[in-house]
């Protein structure tokens, strides 16, 4: 077969499932350079092959090795990994079609301070990575844009027919014998390649397991000493507890002791404290009832005087009344005429209250309406003086009265307007039965409110 002299380099990469995503190593630098970033592989360790291929899409070298991308995917700066002289001076691979490959990895890395961002490749049935790679490489070379090589195969041509027979035969026993011998190592290397990665995958899975097994162990010592702590202390409290009991139980026969001494002398003593008793709830309610009368004397007193001030104060408050009268007549002795004179000229005094309307005031009244004005309005309106002032602050704000909750808050809610004072019923024209338990059932205000 002839050797192809075209050759391309081409990066694989790899996670759990197989290879996930390839490119030519130009593109793969321009990540290195930090001019292009991966995204997918943000904050991971990726394991990537690099691979020689020719123009027959065989390949010829590998070098696998891992790289660290950061948050932002974007690859380590310091990874200086020389994946060309690593493919140039590695040792002998498996058969990838193309005749033994050279293989970098792990287990067999020419340049030994490069071996810890080395991986070493699955050679299990079913999950071979050669046969991923080789595979790869073969379906996506022309799409990645791997050069290829368009020469057929060198057919060899049989020079001097006429030689005898025996020469060639023995010529090809030959021939063949060397071809098994160069099989045989071939095989014998991928199995000694094989083993190697089986004994460093096994050494690491045993690192992993012991790392595992000394953290397990260090935290159940941890834990043991924890409990070895909490026992002791258990320990420690428990005996100054029975101290404490044994402390508490000479105290308790202690007590016992002096409180049957006292009960004896109780026993002897219990007459004498029975008479004593006695003569004190005597004295006790003698006193009671001295107290009591004395009680009843001053507040007897009491009452008298209170009686006493309540018509002095009755008698100064109508002479009070009369008094304010006097000067009023006095004051509006004057203005009284005047106003008598107004009314001749035809002048006329008109106030407006609601629920009364336009009130038309005669000359002798207008003293009296200045004396009290709601007083005035509410003999308008047929009605007393309190009876138009709750009228009145029910006109202005129709609201609910009905006291509701623990601090006894007016209900607030919107009731029918009152227009006429005498028509209004306090407690009632004021409640919303629809809206308060304590009022009458009347569905008939919704209705109102509602049309409203």
């Amino acid at each position: 077969m002839a050797a192809s002299s075209v050759t391309s380099e081409a990066i694989l990469f790899f996670d759990h499932r197989g290879i996930s995503k390839s490119m030519l190593y130009a593109d793969f630098e321009a990540i290195l350079d930090g001019m292009v970033g991966m995204p997918e592989f943000a904050d991971k360790e990726v394991r990537c092959a690099y691979c020689l291929v020719n123009g027959q899409l065989r390949v010829r070298s590998v070098v696998l090795f891992t790289i660290d991308f950061d948050e932002d995917g974007m690859a380590d700066t310091t990874w200086n990994v020389p994946l060309r002289h690593l493919a140039e001076h590695a040792g002998q691979g498996p058969d990838m079609g193309a005749g033994p490959i050279r293989l970098a990895c792990r287990s067999q890395c020419p340049v030994a301070w490069h071996q810890d961002q080395m991986w070493d490749p699955g050679m299990k049935p079913g999950a071979n990575d050669f046969i991923a790679i080789r595979d790869s490489i073969r379906e996506r070379g022309p799409k990645m844009g791997l050069v290829m090589d368009d020469e057929m195969e060198a057919v060899p041509i049989v020079i001097g027919a006429s030689a005898p027979t025996v020469g060639l035969e023995r010529k090809d026993v030959e021939k063949k014998a060397d071809q098994e011998r160069v099989r045989l190592a071939r095989i014998i290397k991928e199995l000694r390649l094989r083993v190697q990665t089986l004994e460093n995958t096994q050494s690491e899975d045993a690192a992993k397991v012991r790392y595992a097994a000394q953290q397990k162990e260090e935290i159940l010592i941890a834990q043991l000493e924890k409990v070895m702590g909490q026992f002791k202390a258990i320990k420690s409290q428990n005996g100054a507890l029975r101290e404490q009991n044994d402390s508490l139980k000479g105290q308790l026969l202690s007590l016992n002791q002096s409180l049957e001494e006292q009960n004896r002398r109780s026993e002897h003593q219990g007459s004498e404290m029975e008479v004593l008793t006695e003569q004190y709830k005597l004295a006790l309610e003698q006193r009671l009832e001295e107290e009591r009368a004395k009680m009843s004397e001053q507040l007897h007193s009491l009452e008298m005087d209170v009686l006493t001030r309540d018509d002095l104060i009755g008698q100064l408050r109508e002479e009070i009344s009369e008094q304010k009268r006097n000067k009023l007549k006095d004051a509006n002795s004057g203005a009284q005429k005047t106003l008598e004179k107004l009314e001749e000229l035809g002048l006329s005094f008109i106030a407006f209250h609601p629920g009364a309307g336009h009130i038309s005031i005669a000359a002798d009244q207008v003293a009296s309406y200045m004396e009290n004005p709601t007083a005035f309005a509410a003999r308008k309106c047929l009605v007393t003086e309190d009876h138009y002032r709750a009228w009145l602050s029910h006109y202005e704000s129709p609201t609910c009265q009905v006291p509701i909750g623990a601090e006894g808050a007016p209900c607030g809610k919107r009731v029918i307007r009152v227009e006429v004072p005498n028509q209004f019923k306090p407690g009632v024209s004021d409640c919303n039965a629809n809206r308060c338990q304590n009022c009458r059932n009347d569905s008939a205000i919704d209705n109102v409110l509602r049309f409203r």
